[in-house]
């Protein structure tokens, strides 16, 4: 029987009728008779096939168990008897097995117990069969179930505001956007001198969305923006230090320190005051220049020019600062929103998004629901299998 997808409405009907048809001459064969559709002459089977199975006992407390359950069993079959749910040639041959076993003549006993063979084929054949068909109507029903979930799932997939390209090549300039941000404050950190450094990160961690982290309680960067800003000779070495360069220089001895940057202790004193926000700045996780397209509009309105606005001071006009301007530009025009919800919506989504952007999801789902009634047609006058 087929099942699952590519189910198709007419050779499921074909195919169940057929099978029902089965059905009926497998059960004419064996209907009337107490006991074979019911499951009471296997079960009865069952049981005596087990106490034959475990009959290998070779003491007398093991024997007397294994006699009395055979009395049980006699007992079980008498009372079947005598209400008529088992037929009386069936009786008769599981008697002769059971009594043959209480002399523990276990080869007489399994004789008779396979004279039933053909009479227990009969009645597997006929619950194969039902099996078939019950199994066939379910995936049917299954199927159907699946259909109209899914039909009612493509239902509520809005359009996207923009097409799947434009929506891939947003998301591909944020990303640029940051890549190149990332790598001109790289840069910045790596060759800028350290009295245009430092002020700039300062000024850029007070707030304003930039990412740069601010200075942590106890942390005092003036006496290092005084040292920077002096106009001593004596400095000119310490002040042309790159921001990765300040931070190398606790690591300097106060005799060096001394020849080349003036007096230790002041530059010493001074890096110790700042240096938890040095760490923090230096360090990746600490700081967020990034922006993401899922973010919120309004705070993208705040933090994208802000952002233009410190890779200007950077003094590089780069691929970064361009992004960074079409960007803002797009926040502007709501061009960035339209797109946000789009890639939004081709995220949560995925193809069937860019088929409603086509519109051929439409022909989809009407394809759907033709297969969908198509199915449930072909179950129409059939009879419901039993619940197993």
């Amino acid at each position: 029987m087929p099942g699952g997808e590519g189910l198709d409405g007419d050779a499921f009907r074909g195919k169940a009728e057929e099978l029902l048809e089965e059905i009926a001459r497998a059960r004419k064969r064996i209907e009337g008779i107490p006991g074979i559709l019911d499951g009471t002459l296997d079960r009865f089977r069952e049981r005596i096939d087990r106490l034959i199975r475990e009959s290998e006992v070779d003491n007398w407390r093991q024997v007397k168990i294994f006699v009395r359950d055979v009395d049980a069993l006699a007992g079980d079959v008498a009372r079947a008897a005598k209400e008529k749910r088992l037929a009386p040639k069936y009786v008769a041959v599981l008697d002769l097995s059971l009594r043959k076993m209480k002399k523990r003549d276990f080869y007489g006993a399994r004789k008779a117990w396979r004279k039933l063979d053909k009479t227990a084929d009969q009645a597997a054949e006929v619950r194969r069969l039902e099996e078939s068909y019950r199994d066939a109507y379910r995936a049917v029903e299954a199927r159907i179930r699946a259909l109209r979930s899914e039909i009612d799932r493509l239902g509520k997939v809005p359009k996207p505001p923009a097409s799947p390209a434009d929506s891939r090549a947003f998301v591909r300039r944020v990303d640029a956007f940051n890549e190149a941000m990332t790598r001109d404050y790289q840069d910045f950190l790596a060759r800028a001198r350290g009295d245009v450094a430092i002020p700039i990160l300062l000024d850029a961690a007070q707030g304003g969305g930039i990412g740069i982290p601010a200075p942590p309680r106890g942390t005092d960067a003036e006496p290092l923006l005084k040292l920077l800003g002096e106009e001593d000779p004596a400095r000119a070495s310490f002040q042309a230090k790159s921001f990765y360069g300040l931070l190398e220089l606790p690591g300097y001895s106060d005799a060096k320190l001394t020849h080349t940057m003036g007096d230790a202790r002041l530059v010493r004193s001074a890096l110790d005051a700042a240096w938890p926000w040095l760490k923090l700045v230096r360090d990746d996780a600490s700081r967020s220049l990034r922006i993401e397209w899922t973010e919120d509009v309004g705070v993208l309105r705040r933090r994208v020019p802000a952002l233009v606005g410190f890779l200007v001071k950077l003094g590089t006009a780069t691929e970064a600062l361009a992004l960074g301007r079409d960007l803002a530009e797009a926040l502007e025009k709501g061009d960035f929103e339209r797109l946000q919800q789009a890639s939004r919506t081709y995220g949560s989504h995925g193809e069937a998004a860019e088929k409603k952007w086509s519109g051929v999801l439409e022909n989809e789902i009407e394809a759907k629901r033709q297969d969908a009634a198509a199915l449930a047609g072909s179950l129409k006058g059939l009879p419901e299998p039993e619940r197993s």
